[in-house]
């Protein structure tokens, strides 16, 4: 039976949006933060392949939330040492640097089950292998010392016994060391240039030759300064359609649990993004403690910051900000126009932030301000207070093209978890206070129960657009929802005797 969920009374929905933002735009001083959406949720347990059993997810202790109609399961956990980021090779498998393992692995699926059949040692002997990406048939591995081109010997094989060093970052000067040795790239295959990333030695330290996003030519040659003040750029991508480079950053310690936001932006030809004086939009750090050493501030230090472009997005704090890719062509599943990103999780922040995995909706390919930054899936921390509950930590990510979405876990439950999107259209109608109930549709028809005789009932996107409007009579209404397009509504009933208001969310 479909629950029938009472709208709740006079503008609770409403109000619960608009608190929101204004909130977050007061956190700290007027740093104006990304609204927060909190989209229905349900916890639903991971389902475990007997091959995979060893593993010991509890179905009650190791449960995760997910957008309601998802389901989540393992699909890889054997030979995982710190797995990190992922990406697709030859015959849509799966890779992932395996970075304590000192290799990289494939992860076929040939039978399409949804788990990997077997697990391949790809390519080995790297040191600290962060990143894979692929250009048809060549993998890159980005490591501390080097960026690696590697190709087979053996085309009908998985295995890469091939390779060349095309960026030696050992010759480099302060290129080795420090707190930051995870190195991140892009590949453009349009412009013909690599980007790679290189974190910072310090937390917050006068430092040359660190905290920058470098730009080569496919040679490995050419190298120059593309952005600097990027702290630790972890996530970094091209977005698909625009081509334009995006990345997000690790920001500073000890200014507090809320200071700096982690910004997600455009990396501009040039652009300064603050370390190690200012975060956001040209404010300064408090020069104290750990900062002090930063004094003093010159007039060229000022310029710079002064230089600094608003952010695409800030979010919580010390979250730890890795993966980022934007939604392909044709996703679907209420997730065009946006981004996933996946936050590894705080370790000196109290309560904790991050350990989940949010999703940044854009009003178009050319938006360049998020509107939203909301949960897709959180549970790595069962009290959300209590840092020694976490038993996984998120880190990479992987798209594919029938709308499922891959997250690797480098810490505590090691795994590569699977999410499958729902198989029909689905929706949520919540009322603020009754989190648990919700009322499922079907065939395109989004079910309301009207109190009185009759109301007005309205139905806007987050944007504000209204997509449905009509009076309509009292008792269990259907509507119509197939010129709908996915993603979260806001519903909102008025009669002369009240105004009520709840939120859905359309997954096709």
């Amino acid at each position: 039976m479909i629950n029938k969920p009472p709208f709740r009374s006079v503008l609770c929905g409403i109000c619960f949006i608009l608190t929101c933002v204004g909130l977050s735009a007061q956190e700290p001083g007027t740093i104006p933060w990304t609204p927060k959406i909190n989209p229905p949720m349900e916890r639903v347990s991971i389902s475990v392949p007997t091959r995979f059993s060893s593993l010991g997810l509890d179905p009650v202790a190791n449960g995760v939330s997910v957008p309601v109609g998802w389901k989540v399961s393992v699909f890889a956990a054997t030979g995982l040492n710190k797995a990190r980021f992922m990406a697709w090779g030859p015959d849509s498998t799966l890779f992932v640097a395996n970075m304590n393992g000192n290799n990289v692995l494939a992860l076929p699926d040939r039978d399409k089950d949804g788990i990997a059949d077997t697990v391949i040692v790809a390519a080995r002997g790297f040191s600290y292998g962060h990143d894979v990406r692929f250009v048809r048939d060549t993998m890159y591995v980005a490591q501390e010392a080097s960026l690696v081109r590697l190709w087979r010997s053996n085309p009908q094989s998985l295995i890469y016994d091939q390779r060349l060093t095309i960026i030696d970052k050992a010759a480099q000067g302060n290129q080795m060391g420090g707190n930051h040795r995870t190195r991140t790239v892009v590949l453009d295959t349009n412009k013909g240039k690599i980007y790679f990333s290189v974190g910072s030695r310090g937390n917050a330290d006068r430092e040359s030759e660190r905290a920058l996003i470098e730009e080569y030519d496919y040679s490995g040659t050419g190298r120059r300064v593309f952005a600097s003040g990027a702290r630790n750029s972890v996530g970094m991508t091209l977005h698909p359609r625009t081509g334009k480079l995006w990345a997000n950053n690790n920001g500073s310690d000890l200014q507090g649990n809320n200071i700096p936001p982690e910004w997600i932006d455009i990396v501009r030809d040039g652009g300064f993004y603050g370390y190690p004086y200012a975060y956001h939009h040209q404010r300064f750090f408090s020069f104290g403690g750990d900062y002090a050493d930063l004094l003093p501030i010159t007039s060229a230090d000022s310029a710079r910051v002064r230089s600094m472009s608003p952010p695409a997005a800030l979010v919580d704090a010390h979250c730890a900000p890795m993966a980022l890719e934007f939604t392909p062509s044709g996703f679907g599943n209420g997730y065009e126009n946006g981004l996933f990103m996946v936050m590894r999780g705080s370790w000196n922040r109290t309560p904790p932030s991050g350990a989940k995995v949010v999703f940044l909706r854009f009003d178009s390919d050319i938006d360049t301000i998020a509107n939203s930054v909301e949960d897709f899936c959180t549970g790595f921390i069962r009290d959300t207070n209590n840092q020694a509950t976490r038993w996984a930590r998120p880190v990479g990510l992987a798209l594919a093209a029938d709308g499922s979405v891959y997250l690797s876990l480098d810490e505590g439950k090691q795994c590569i978890l699977k999410f499958t999107p729902p198989t029909k259209p689905t929706s949520v109608l919540e009322n603020e206070g009754m989190r648990r109930d919700f009322a499922r549709w079907a065939d395109e028809r989004l079910r309301l129960w009207i109190s009185g005789e009759n109301a007005n009932v309205t139905v806007s996107d987050i944007s504000g657009r209204v997509v449905y409007s009509a009076t309509l009579a009292g008792g269990e209404q259907l509507i119509d929802t197939s010129s709908w397009p996915a993603g979260i509504f806001l519903v909102r009933t008025q009669s002369d005797a009240s105004v009520s208001s709840a939120t859905i969310h359309l997954a096709r």
